[in-house]
């Protein structure tokens, strides 16, 4: 029998909806338009998102330890911004997007930076080293992936500024990749809800069930492998690379990365999670509302994104990059 909708999740729902709507109104302007409005967007989630991971650990760090993880995790974000003034006499901002942009060097100052804040600050310990890394690390690739997945295509054609591919054959892949995390996340919870019954893993995530996880899986890969078909078959496939249909097509690929997002998209909501049981925190923040705070909104993202950035550069050929 379906579970009953009381009334403290009827409320959640409620709140859940109204912080979602304001959300999607300022979100949808900075995502349409792309470019540096969709840069300014993603950059103010990075900074509020810093803000919660370092403050999760809830051990009073001082102001200079958030200082450094700016510093360091800002210039891991922003580095495809570093590379391309340094290697571009007219800079465009979509241009040096082949993929996500890290540079090692500066990876290993990050951690060797992390390891001195270590020694001189007591509070941090090695755990703390390595926590502020990981977490510096994951979220920043994450936010730089947020920006390439919706601006990779531009770098494909940096000719063609007809509004249908700037406002939409441009941004199909986000929406794809935006589509099957999403929808992965709605369908599992209500799924949950009305038919939720046996407890998937209690102690990282009380809420989520198997019946909800199997739900969302499913469900949200065929919502989004939907919106691929769709897509395609009006003529913007997600990616040059991935078309459907006609001599060539990669229909199977397309099918087999609908499902795989998903369950990399659980992946991602779980690990956030169990960061927030290690520290004894509900979640990363309260600026949502009931949703949390930034990170509790895009811990999916995070892994969906960096994955989606890595499917998009393989899918042009470009496998020195990752091999």
């Amino acid at each position: 029998m379906a579970n009953q909708l009381d009334q403290k999740k009827k409320a959640s729902l409620a709140s859940r909806i109204l912080v979602a709507a304001i959300l999607l109104a300022v979100f949808i302007p900075c995502f349409v338009l792309g470019g540096y409005y969709w840069l300014g967007f993603v950059c103010l989630a990075f900074i509020i998102g810093v803000y919660e991971y370092v403050h999760c650990t809830q051990k009073g760090y001082s102001w200079w330890v958030y200082a450094i993880a700016y510093l360091l995790s800002g210039c891991t974000f922003l580095w495809f911004i570093f590379e391309g003034l340094a290697t571009m006499d007219d800079f465009v901002l979509s241009a040096p997007l082949s993929g996500l942009s890290i540079s090692p060097l500066w990876i290993g100052i990050s951690l060797l930076s992390y390891f001195g804040l270590g020694l001189f600050d007591k509070k941090v310990g090695v755990d703390g080293v390595f926590y502020l890394f990981g977490m510096g690390l994951l979220v920043s690739l994450g936010m730089q992936a947020l920006i390439c997945v919706r601006l990779f295509p531009m770098s494909l054609d940096l000719q063609n500024h007809a509004p249908d591919f700037l406002y939409f054959g441009s941004a199909a892949y986000f929406i794809f990749v935006a589509i099957a995390t999403i929808m992965n996340d709605t369908w599992a919870y209500f799924v949950g809800i009305f038919f939720g019954k046996h407890k998937m893993i209690p102690s990282v995530s009380p809420n989520k069930t198997w019946e909800g996880f199997f739900g969302g899986w499913i469900l949200g890969g065929l919502t989004c492998f939907l919106f691929a078909l769709l897509s395609d078959y009006f003529g913007y496939p997600i990616l040059p690379g991935l078309v459907m249909f006609g001599e060539g097509n990669r229909f199977w690929a397309v099918l087999l990365l609908s499902f795989a997002l998903p369950l990399i998209g659980n992946l991602g909501d779980l690990s956030f999670s169990l960061i927030k049981r290690h520290f004894g925190t509900k979640d990363y923040g309260t600026i949502l509302r009931a949703h949390g705070g930034v990170l509790d909104r895009v811990d999916s993202f995070c892994f969906t994104m960096i994955f989606a950035a890595i499917v998009a550069s393989l899918s042009t050929g470009n496998y020195a990059a990752w091999f």
